[in-house]
Parts: C-alpha cells; structure tokens; sequence
C-alpha cells in the first residue's frame, strides 16, 4: 500500500471545520469495530489512546508530538480570552459606533467553541493492518474500501452521541504507513489537526466576525460586494492576528491567500463580478473551487495594497463615504474607493478579466458555452454558464432564475445530483428574500420544473405544498402531489388530483393535462405512466 491513504486522511482533515460549523448531529458507528484488530490501550495527556502492539515502542514520539499539539492549541485558546478587546478592536476600525457586542460576542464565542473537543480517542495503526481487515471484509468507522480499485477511503468525523450533543467527541485514526515513517506521519497528522482545530479555528473565527461587521454597517444591496468584504475582512483578520496571537501566526493565516498559486487564473477571475455567498453557487468541479481560492486571494492583495497606501483608517472612510449615497450598490463602493484613496478601482479590475465590458463577457461566455454544447462537454457548459450568470445585470430575474435551473441541471447531468438540489434550493430561498412575490412563486415553480426534469417529482413536494397553501389551484403544485400519490401506488388520491387538474387546464397539450389524463385512464395494479 502506498502513501495515497495517508494523504488523503490529511488533506481530509481540513474539512472537518465545515463539518463543525454546520452543526450537524452525527453517530458513530459500532464502537466495537475497532477491537477486532486487538489493538492495545493507554492513556496519554488523559486521552485514550488504542495502539498495534508492534508500534508501542513508537509512543515516547506520539507522546511528545500530542504534549507539542495540546500546547499549540492551548496557546490559541488564551486568545480567545480577549475576546472583548478584539471585538472593540473590529469596531473601531469598520467605524461601528453603535455595535451589537451581544451578538458579536456570541458569534465569536460560537465559531471558537465550535472546535473545542475534549473527549479524544486516538487509534494509531498501520495502513497495511486496515487495508487488509477492510479487503477481508472488516469494517471500520469512517472507512470505506473498493475492492475494484483496491483503494481505502477514511473520512473522519466529529460525532455527537446524544440529542444536544453535550458528549460531542472525535475519533481519529492516526495511519502510519511503516515503522520507519511513524514520526513523519504523525507530525503531518498533528500539523493538519492543528489547523482544523486550533489555528484554523481562530482564523475562521475572527474573519467571519469581521466580515459580518462589516456587511451590518455597509448593508450592500446588491451581489457585487464580495471583493470588498472579503479582501478587506482578511486583512483586518491579518492585522488582529498580528496584534492577538502574533506575527507567525498571522502569517500562517495569510499564507492561505497568496497569489503565486493562483497567477494562471488571474485573466479569468472576473474579480469586480465576484458574487456574494447568497448569489453563489457551489459546486464539486476542481476548476471552481481553484477559481474562488483565487478570487480570496486577489481581493486580499487589493485590499492589502489600498491599506498600505492609505493606513487601515481606510476601511471606516470608504465605508462612511459609500453610506452617504443612497443606493449602497458596488458601483457606489467603487466611487467611495476612489473618492477616499483617489484608485480607480475598474482600472484595477481591467487586470483580472479578458474583456472589456459586461456584455463582451456575456457574448465571451455565451460563444464558449455554445462550443462546449456542440461537443456536449457539460462541465465546461457549466463553467460558462455560471460566469454568464455573474455578469446578469439582475441574478434576480427571469433570465438569472433560468440560469440558475440550467446550472443545475447540468450538475445533476454530472452526476452531482445533491449539488444541484442544494443550488434550486438556495436560488427559491434567494427569490423569497427578494420580498417580490411573483418572483417567489416563479422560483418554486422553477424548482418544480428541475424536480420533473431530473425524473425525480418527489424532491418537489415540499416545495408544492407550500405553493398549495397559497394557491390551492397551482396545476403545477397538483402535477407534483398527482405524480407522487401514483408512483407510491396511491392511485385513487392520485386520480382525484388528476380530476382536479383536467377541470382546471383547459390545455389538452399541456405536460400536466396529458399526465393527468393518462393517471384516470391507469387501471388498479397497472404501472402509473411515465411523466
């Protein structure tokens, strides 16, 4: 067996913050599975620690690394004690005079508590000993082997064993691909974790609370702001780090957003049509998340640039300027830049796009997604599609809620069914927000219209019932209930519904009509029609 195993756990690891700051509740499986391969125990810095026997005489170093790691993290939990100063901090450079410091100290307190785990268990074992339990048909928590490809997955988590989850704990599984190896791997173990659950923890922290500040005093109102509050959310975290925790472990911080990674995706980044996180889509392609990496790291370095030229006094002047206009868009934003440091900020955007205007880079998009369709290359029909959505004049429109279906039909076509499911969702939560109720029911019907696309009626019925509560007569909302009754085998229900939406539309070539007509004329026991 290879190092493949190892690296995967800790590339991993980094994810476990997400998996925290989501909240959400899970199990563990059975906490027996692990004496199968009579592993021994001890206990380290009051951690239980299950071990091969053949590696015990390893454990002085697993012990000096753990004593190294519990330190570190200490170290940043005092950090967390100046909480009150670091918010007072955060508000006198955004210029909040009159701060919610309840809320502020409750959101702090909660993204740094997040990863505060004190029940550890530890299992420190060879690559070799799993894989062969897993390929003679063993089972270990978090683990999953493919026999066809002969490769092990471990995917570890946080799990919480009641309702609340007050005995929230971890379980990690330190693999050590050989005797030789031992102090190499668990070093790059612990250096991984320590990120997730210390460092890590106090970056993501820190940068959310400041970006959070920073939107409830600007109040954006419209997508484009994502430049700013991020590109300067992180250098105001630099900045508190460096004042906080120390000059290394601010720079830790900023290692995260330096360009040099990043230098062959500078042309494409479209940095001034950055979208925020409600607008966003999400989605598994490598090139998007490299695109959006970039996209933090270039708002870091002009937000770091205007910051050195004009002192960090600059966040509250460009801020109190941009709140004397009306309108709080991002164009107003680019005048109050410009008015405060004297930057033309669309010159410095002209270095991170390859067109002129936005509907240059509309008919740029709209040609290389044409090309793409002709060759059905579906992952770069989406790339190009979701950079077409970003220069909408309005994502919040008939144009912009297509757009947002096709990318998600083009998802699910991907075979990333949950990510397209996930995208419709956000895009009906993002049309309800916008306090227009034609624009709301639109999206539902829309998601309806995807559900029915991807054969799958029954992921909509929520979403009809809700419409139903409205309009007891929505054809489409009916369709939903009528389909779903009938693929359950529910046919009488679905043949009153049918009834209903035959009196109703009066389009005899209509999807719902011709569906519902040949639900009436299904027989009992018959299999329901396609839709």
């Amino acid at each position: 067996m290879d190092n493949k195993v190892f690296f995967m756990t800790a590339k991993r690891l980094f994810c476990i913050a997400l998996i925290l700051v989501s909240t959400c509740r899970l199990f563990a499986e059975d906490p027996k599975a692990w004496e199968q391969l009579g592993l021994s125990s001890t206990s380290i810095a009051g951690t239980t620690i299950y071990y091969e026997k053949s590696l015990e005489p390893k454990l002085p170093v697993f012990e000096r690394k753990y004593k190294q790691f519990l330190a570190e993290k200490e170290n940043i939990k005092n950090i967390a004690t100046k909480k009150k100063q670091i918010i007072a901090d955060i508000n006198k450079i955004l210029g909040i005079t009159e701060p919610d410091i309840e809320k502020q100290d409750k959101d702090l307190t909660g993204l740094l508590g997040a990863f505060s785990i004190d029940n550890l268990t530890f299992y420190i074992v060879l690559q070799d000993t799993t894989k062969d339990f897993l390929y003679e048909g063993g089972q270990l928590p978090n683990f999953t082997y493919d026999k066809a490809d002969d490769t092990v997955t471990y995917n570890p988590e946080f799990i919480a064993t009641s309702e609340d989850g007050p005995d929230k704990h971890f379980e990690l599984a330190f693999l050590v691909a050989s005797e030789e190896t031992f102090e190499e791997n668990i070093t790059l173990i612990f250096q991984v974790l320590y990120k997730a659950m210390g460092s890590g923890n106090l970056f993501i922290a820190i940068h959310e609370v400041v970006e959070s500040s920073l939107l409830n005093r600007a109040r954006p109102t419209d997508s484009y702001w994502r430049w700013f509050s991020d590109g300067f959310a992180n250098v105001i975290t630099f900045e508190i780090l460096k004042k906080y925790a120390g000059l290394e472990i601010a720079e830790e911080f900023a290692k995260a957003y330096y360009i040099n990674a990043y230098k062959g995706l500078e042309k494409e980044i479209n940095l001034r049509y950055w979208m925020g996180l409600n607008f966003c889509i999400k989605t598994p392609l490598e090139y998007e998340n490299n695109l959006s990496l970039a996209r933090y790291a270039y708002a870091t370095q002009e937000a770091q640039r205007l910051i050195e030229k004009n002192g960090i006094e600059c966040v509250r002047k460009i801020i109190d300027k941009m709140l004397t206009k009306n309108t709080r868009t991002a164009q107003d934003i680019l005048q109050a830049v410009n008015e405060v440091t004297g930057e033309d900020m669309q010159k410095r955007f002209d270095h991170y796009q390859t067109f002129e205007s936005r509907q240059d880079g509309m008919a740029k998009y709209g040609n290389l997604f044409n090309a793409a369709l002709e060759k059905k290359d579906y992952e770069q029909m989406l790339v190009n599609l979701m950079r077409t959505l970003e220069l909408q004049e309005s994502q919040l429109s008939p144009t912009g809620l297509r757009c947002y279906k096709e990318i998600a039909l083009l998802l699910f076509k991907l075979g990333h069914e949950q990510a397209g499911d996930e995208a419709m969702h956000n895009c009906v939560e993002l049309f309800k927000n916008s306090g227009i109720p034609i624009a709301r029911d639109a999206a539902m019907e829309t998601f309806i219209i995807y559900a029915f696309s991807c054969n799958n009626a029954k992921k909509a019925w929520k979403i009809a019932e809700e419409l139903l509560k409205s309009k007891p007569n929505h054809v489409l909302a009916l369709t939903v209930h009528m389909v779903v009754h009938a693929e359950a085998g529910r046919l009488s229900e679905a043949k009153q519904i049918a009834q209903k939406i035959i009196n109703l539309d009066k389009n005899e070539q209509s999807p719902s009509y011709r569906t519902a007509t040949q639900i009436l004329a299904t027989k009992p026991n018959q299999q329901a029609p396609e839709k």
